[in-house]
């Protein structure tokens, strides 16, 4: 509970007191020490870890905090045995040191916990959980399926850092990180058991890369229709670097239009006719337009079921149209044509990664002054072909995160 910093003797001399109190009021040495036990896990020392005050000069992490630094970056945890020997003989600030411990720690499966809690801040996995989907329509995407889909993606980063891969593969790759379920779910063969594991992807498959996977494909959906509007927006945020602005406060609802009997493209149409809606719209509809070929829960379509709040005596289908542009006027004519053209911005998405990197490895909001910073990283990242570890290796060696 001190992370192998000795307490001082005022401090242990008023635990013993306590215990003592408790074993004269009748405790055995068991329940006497609960309350002792208690006060030093209930301290800001160990509940936190502790940061300068404002105003503070900053300064160099010792060997030891930046040991303690380093593990909560990719275990969310203490360190461990070795880790905190490397750090008392001196030696984690040597630069190969920390690197050779970085790749250590990044092999632990202790690591699922960066993966995992990284990839969901960087990706706000959470809307995935902001609406039910509609079980007479979805029936194959229960809870279980939804679990998988959000797993793809924690173990398909989990593939890349084991494997030390490029990050283009979440942009577009040949191959998948799925279990059975989902492969069920994909319409892939050949994959048997619930361990997620590496799978090549059959000639024409429109998974592979982010843009394939159920859980980004369901997040841009209302659990009953999908939404260009939520889908390009995510697109220009997390692949493109190119966040829209937020919507301004009067912008007329799309529920005015809910009797319509329209396809999801037309809808938007309708509403980009708006002026205050328009601008930013012609930017981020025609990205989504290019995967509404999946439905809201992120199979595969060829027909969009029309949806209104007039009872429908039957089911309605439109054809999908999926062509259109992205911001720099570069025309797609169908989905795949769309991923290709966003595999073209590797380095604008190595931006995005870093700066959401840099937000979980210190701790704090991107700012203006950690520029330098993200293009060190980047300038390290693409000497090596933007490989996964690059990454991680850039932003721990840097003088930001070895300082406090």
């Amino acid at each position: 509970a001190f992370r192998t910093q000795a307490p001082s003797k005022s401090f242990l001399d008023k635990l013993v007191s306590l215990y003592r109190e408790r074993q004269k009021a009748g405790d055995n040495f068991r329940t006497a020490l609960i309350e002792p036990l208690s006060v030093v896990l209930a301290s800001p020392a160990f509940l936190y870890l502790k940061e300068p005050q404002p105003g503070d000069q900053k300064r160099e992490l010792n060997n030891l905090e930046l040991a303690v630094r380093l593990s909560y970056l990719l275990w969310s945890r203490p360190p461990d045995a070795e880790l905190y020997e490397v750090a008392r003989k001196g030696q984690l600030k040597h630069p190969a040191e920390l690197r050779r411990q970085t790749d250590r720690m990044l092999e632990d499966p202790k690591a699922w916990e960066f993966m995992s809690g990284f990839t969901s801040q960087w990706l706000h996995m959470d809307r995935l959980d902001f609406f039910q989907f509609n079980y007479e329509w979805y029936p194959e995407f229960d809870d279980s399926a939804k679990s998988a889909a959000r797993n793809e993606i924690y173990h398909t980063v989990r593939t890349l850092f084991d494997e030390n891969l490029s990050i283009s593969h979440l942009l577009k790759s040949d191959f998948v990180v799925i279990n059975d379920l989902l492969a069920d779910y994909y319409g892939i063969e050949g994959v048997e058991g619930h361990a997620f594991r590496k799978v090549t992807l059959p000639e024409g498959s429109p998974r592979g890369g982010l843009l394939g996977t159920a859980a980004v494909l369901a997040m841009g959906s209302d659990g009953e229709r999908s939404s260009p509007v939520e889908r390009g927006a995510w697109v220009l945020r997390k692949l493109l670097h190119d966040p829209p602005p937020p919507a301004p406060a009067n912008v007329p609802q799309l529920s005015r239009l809910a009797d319509e009997m329209l396809p999801a493209r037309e809808l938007q149409v309708a509403h980009m006719e708006e002026p205050q809606c328009a601008q930013c719209h012609r930017d981020i509809d025609p990205i989504g337009y290019g995967l509404e070929n999946f439905d809201a829960a992120g199979k595969w379509r060829t027909l969009e079921r029309i949806v209104s709040n007039k009872k429908q005596v039957e089911d309605v289908w439109a054809p999908i149209d999926a062509r259109g542009t992205l911001p720099d006027k570069t025309t797609f004519n169908d989905y795949y044509e769309l991923r290709g053209r966003i595999a073209d911005y590797e380095k604008e998405f190595a931006r995005g990664l870093t700066e959401a990197l840099i937000e979980y490895g210190l701790g704090r909001p991107y700012g203006f002054t950690d520029y330098d910073l993200a293009e060190y990283i980047l300038a390290e990242a693409k000497s090596e072909d933007f490989a996964t570890r690059s990454f991680i290796h850039a932003l721990v060696q840097s003088e930001p995160f070895r300082q406090k």
